[in-house]
């Protein structure tokens, strides 16, 4: 009884660490639709949030725990938000891509690492 219970935490954890990652990419996807349909119409708080929500969802990522073909997906999301933040007038988000750009060569080597899993 005491090993079942126990198996059963284990699977639990493990499929709730696979799920997190999940939901952290369909949120990637969400916010990059919003952005590139919307952005446009962003005023000055709309970009400081949509920041902060690709921080927050890129923070609890962890990549290594997406499959290649998520892991490159995720990647691409990335990068299309960077170039529209990178192109937006609010000046404290373009300051901290440029920033974020700066970390450049770890996104490409984990997106080359990503692909090559």
């Amino acid at each position: 009884m005491r090993k079942t219970f126990l198996f059963l935490i284990v699977a639990m954890l493990t499929l709730a660490s696979c799920s997190t990652e999940r939901r952290g990419l369909n949120q990637m996807r969400r916010l990059t639709y919003e952005v590139e349909a919307k952005g446009q119409y962003y005023d000055v708080e709309d970009w400081k949030d949509a920041y902060d929500d690709f921080r927050r969802i890129d923070d609890r990522m962890d990549v290594r725990k997406l499959t290649n073909e998520q892991a490159a997906e995720y990647g691409e999301l990335k990068g299309r938000l960077v170039s529209k933040f990178a192109k937006c007038s609010v000046q404290s988000v373009v300051n901290s891509v440029t920033n974020y750009i700066n970390q450049g060569a770890g996104i490409i080597k984990g997106i080359v690492d990503g692909l090559l899993k």
